[in-house]
């Protein structure tokens, strides 16, 4: 963010900001690109999702490495809904991400910025107060956001499309809908999770504050997981009762943070096409881009790369039931993974 010029920050909030006017793009594109996107045959979708800190953007970033998956990318910034409009070079040039988490990112690299497309049509009805809510998608917002992938398509030169987004748990039952879409699920142990997720909320509220248009940036996309913004999932009832026990700064919060979205993940009766575990990603990556490759419609063998090396925390004092809640969850997503160790 401290790189971006008064020019680019202007550009940001006046686009991101302004519901009426981005619509209002995405109609020029309908109208000047809609009839040759409507001609092609997307091949694919595949949903990358997951809590933050699970490992969402590395499987992201390595089908998108293909070459053969279409996506936002950086350079799509601020104008995300003129995929084909907008085709100004990035001026980003390669560093780590704000995560400080050893992924480097540049112009080309792809990013969740769909989540906006969502807030923009539904006026953010679905970001309350307390909290991000489940929200249904009908045929007609469905369709249009099919349409908009299909922008995207065209403007890469792609029949097939990858989007990491975490929010996505709000509205999976409508992804689910789309034909030849294939939906990831990542999760993580608990403990380490939450540790990740306590520190990186701790990082990024400093930064926040020292800088208050990383806050608008992330408030624009909406990016609520962690930070001076942060806005939990609403999906369990159980959830409303434990956010009230424990502070926002403690490692009881992230666990039931986890407990919340991993036990809905569990009762929500959506079939994920894979459920991939974050510590088999990091300790046999082979095998578990093994499985990925023979997922989706790849062309390309996905090749694990250099082994990651997440940071490692302290044992932190917690409450042990919640702890023991959590791990059970976790113990049951690891019994539904349809690949073994």
């Amino acid at each position: 963010m401290a790189t971006y010029s008064g020019t680019d920050k202007f550009l940001h909030k006046f686009y991101l900001s302004n519901y009426g006017i981005s619509k209002a793009t995405l109609e020029m594109e309908e109208i000047i690109y809609g009839p040759k996107a409507k001609q092609l045959n997307i091949r694919e979708y595949v949903f990358v999702t997951g809590l933050a800190r699970s490992g969402t953007t590395a499987v992201m970033n390595k089908i998108f490495g293909t070459g053969e998956y279409a996506s936002l990318q950086y350079a799509n910034m601020p104008f995300i809904l003129s995929p084909n409009l907008w085709k100004r070079k990035s001026k980003i040039k390669s560093h780590e991400r704000a995560h400080k988490d050893g992924i480097i990112i540049d112009g080309n690299s792809p990013e969740e910025f769909d989540e906006y497309f969502w807030k923009a049509f539904l006026k953010d009805s679905y970001i309350k107060k307390n909290g991000l809510e489940i929200h249904d998608v009908d045929n007609q917002l469905l369709n249009r956001y099919l349409a908009f992938i299909s922008l995207i398509c065209l403007a890469k030169g792609k029949d097939k499309y990858v989007s990491k987004n975490n929010n996505n748990i709000l509205r999976l039952e409508a992804l689910k809908k789309i034909n030849h879409s294939k939906v990831i699920m990542l999760f993580r142990d608990p403990l380490s999770h939450a540790s990740s997720l306590m520190k990186l909320d701790k990082s990024f509220s400093e930064d926040q504050l020292e800088d208050s248009f990383s806050l608008e940036y992330f408030n624009y996309l909406g990016h609520h997981e962690f930070g001076l913004n942060h806005k939990p999932f609403l999906l369990t009832k159980d959830f409303e009762v434990l956010r009230q026990r424990f502070d926002k700064k403690k490692l009881d919060y992230w666990l039931a943070i986890w407990l919340n979205y991993y036990s809905y993940v569990l009762s929500n009766n959506i079939e994920y096409d894979l459920l991939v575990c974050f510590e088999d990603l990091i300790n046999h990556p082979e095998v578990v881009y093994g499985h990925i490759t023979n997922l989706i419609d790849s062309e390309s063998i996905l090749e694990p790369g250099k082994k990651h090396k997440p940071s490692t925390y302290m044992e932190l004092s917690c409450d042990k039931d919640l702890l023991a809640q959590c791990t059970k969850v976790y113990d049951q997503l690891s019994k539904l993974k349809k690949y073994q160790i």
